[in-house]
């Protein structure tokens, strides 16, 4: 493609639906073969990239007619769907959470693709019916129909009748032959469906009606009203965030209630809205943004960067940078003012006239989230009345006392190996790569670890209580802990991991300041998660008394390969390869592991066998991902 068209230059054709083209992507400066699928208008052009799967919008200065003997080869993508599942919610099109959640999901991931075809089907049946598996953070094989099952997302549906040609584009947009076998490994790329949407179009725009009046104003060019100010020189707040330019963004506490009400009035009311046309953004258009969170939020667009938008939420005062498909051009309630107000500290003036980085810094570890006064000290200068901002003097000395300070605990307990030569048995917990991960004793995970009192004095708990059960306990008042305030490193904490569930970590880093999102390790587990922090709270300290289950350890017996064919490679520890990697991860996953302690700390070493005493890395070496380590 690229020695067919790099020098080729445009010239004037009437393009026409279904047409062959090559089409040049301008931000990654390739060519791609791709077809037709609508003339949105006389320069813009709907193509369907039909080697990657992917549907854009492009100018007609990027289109060349596609030269004959690339008409020859076969589609690269296959069109799928999942089958025995259907959207929840009682539509039959796919919510845009759901899709965003696939997405998400996976879109660059290694998936493995077991066609669901019977011996009676027609072969040439699109979409074609499979089931898709792939490995999540645990290296665990997961079912992604499944997956949105248990999110909420779909339903379970059994498939009685053969699947319906009507849902694919046509049964010529993917003209490859199926010599394939069961299982496929390919790289997800995320398709969009056109089917035919009459009787969903018409349920949508009915629901719509419903409230627009009330909350909706489509496609309009008017703005969200300014924020309002509590009539009052002195008054409550919860500090939002702080700006890099050092405003610092409020919600009076008098409009907590409100803002919560409208927020979920908000969520249920989007549900029905339906795909978004083609739509060019302009600075400082009012929205409505669905955040990473996947809630909708009224937003501004605040910059126009290629396929992304930065916007603001107007009620919480945080930019971010999204795809501009996570925008619609509506008004939520339009008639209510802005709840965050953006204010500065009187009086205050940074060095150098310019808030830097660590000033910032310091702003967003001592106010982010905190509960503020406000003193209103005198109006800003008349440069910008269309939203009214206002200096203020945020009086935060409170915020300097004991009660509000996390308590500096001691690290966590760590586990000991048994001595060298004993063979003991251990699970897996956590692979980092081939010959690095972290395990746990078996005996740990029955044993009952306990004392009388907790670090108080306190005995809230049975004598026999175990970890498990204590964390069951906290997890049960866990709305009732004070939220993290010091996020040193090594900080112990409780996180919520993806199950919704809480448990021990400590802190890693911090990786981002606005929003602040901070890098935790789970200790009894040995995995890290990046965690923003409605997710982080104070660990009570009668958990600190059990040690760490999670002891981190080389494997010995084995070493990368001199010569390794294989071209993906872990990206942090290059010199070991992917397939290595979900190698290791087969050879441990459903087996009764044991383990001999090589080294004693502080660097342990250790060599795994399975339950027939064989050691584990042996499948590696004979595959060639390994050479033997003597």
């Amino acid at each position: 493609m690229i020695a067919a068209y790099e020098n080729s230059k445009w010239e004037p054709v009437k393009w026409e639906n279904d047409m062959h083209c090559a089409v040049k992507i301008q931000d990654k400066n390739q060519w791609r073969r791709g077809q037709i699928i609508r003339m949105v208008t006389d320069t813009l052009v709907e193509v369907l990239l039909y080697d990657v799967g992917v549907e854009l919008v492009v100018n007609v200065d990027c289109l060349r007619k596609l030269q004959e003997n690339l008409k020859t080869m076969g589609r690269l993508s296959l069109e799928c769907s999942l089958v025995d599942i259907r959207p929840a919610g009682g539509s039959d099109k796919w919510t845009a959470t759901a899709c965003d959640c696939l997405s998400l999901y996976l879109t660059g991931a290694v998936a493995t693709i077991i066609l669901q075809v019977d011996s009676e089907e027609n072969n040439t049946t699109w979409p074609l019916p499979v089931k898709i598996f792939c490995r999540d953070e645990k290296g665990e094989r997961v079912d992604v129909s499944k997956y949105l099952i248990k999110k909420g997302l779909a339903l379970r549906e059994r498939r009685i009748n053969k699947l319906d040609n009507s849902h694919s584009l046509s049964e010529k947009s993917l003209e490859v032959p199926l010599e394939q076998e069961d299982s496929v490994v390919t790289n997800c790329i995320k398709t969009n469906f056109d089917p035919d949407k009459k009787t969903a179009d018409i349920i949508s725009e009915q629901k719509v009606s419903e409230f627009q009046e009330k909350i909706l104003e489509p496609r309009t060019t008017r703005g969200y009203k300014p924020p309002a100010i509590p009539n009052m020189n002195v008054f409550e707040a919860t500090v939002s965030c702080v700006g890099d330019d050092g405003t610092i963004f409020i919600v009076p506490k008098l409009s907590e209630f409100e803002l919560i009400k409208m927020t979920n009035e908000i969520q249920s009311n989007l549900k029905c809205l339906g795909l978004l046309e083609p739509y060019f953004w302009k600075k400082g258009e009012a929205c409505a943004v669905r955040g990473s969170d996947t809630l909708w939020y009224r937003g501004k667009v605040m910059e126009v960067v290629g396929g992304a938008v930065r916007v603001q939420y107007l009620d919480h005062g945080f930019t971010e940078k999204i795809p501009q498909c996570h925008l619609y051009p509506i008004l939520l309630y339009p008639d209510i003012p802005q709840f965050c107000i953006p204010c500065q500290l009187h009086n205050t003036t940074p060095v150098g006239n310019v808030w830097q980085p660590d000033a910032i810094e310091v702003l967003q570890q001592l106010l982010s989230k905190r509960q503020v006064d406000i003193h209103i000290m005198k109006p800003r200068s008349d440069h910008d009345k269309k939203y009214e901002e206002e200096q203020w003097e945020i009086r935060f000395e409170e915020l300097l006392s004991a009660e509000t300070d996390t308590p500096l605990l001691p690290p966590y307990l760590s586990s000991s190996l048994p001595s060298p030569g004993e063979l003991y048995a251990v699970q897996v917990k956590h692979v980092v790569s081939p010959n690095e991960v972290y395990i746990c004793l078996d005996s740990i995970e029955t044993s009952n670890q306990h004392s009388d009192t907790d670090d108080s004095g306190v005995s809230g708990e049975s004598e026999s209580e175990s970890l498990d059960e204590a964390l069951q306990r906290v997890n049960k008042k866990v709305e009732a802990l004070p939220p993290l305030t010091d996020f040193r490193t090594e900080m112990p904490c409780l996180a919520e991991y993806d199950d919704g569930l809480w448990y021990r970590a400590k802190i890693v880093a911090i990786k981002e300041f606005n929003p602040l999102s901070i890098l935790v390790q789970f200790v009894d587990y040995g995995s890290t998660a990046k965690l923003t922090l409605n997710r982080l709270c104070q660990i009570p300290s009668h958990l600190m008394r059990y040690p760490a289950r999670a002891i981190k350890v080389l494997l010995a017996g084995f070493k990368p390969p001199l010569r390794d064919l294989g071209e993906t490679r872990i990206p942090y520890c290059p010199k070991w390869s992917m397939e290595a990697l979900w190698a290791m991860i087969d050879c441990l996953q459903g087996k009764q592991l044991y383990a001999v302690s090589m080294a004693p700390a502080p660097e342990q070493i250790v060599t795994l066998y399975d339950d027939e005493q064989h050691p584990v890395h042996m499948p590696l070496v004979e595959m060639g991902l390994a050479d033997k380590d003597e």
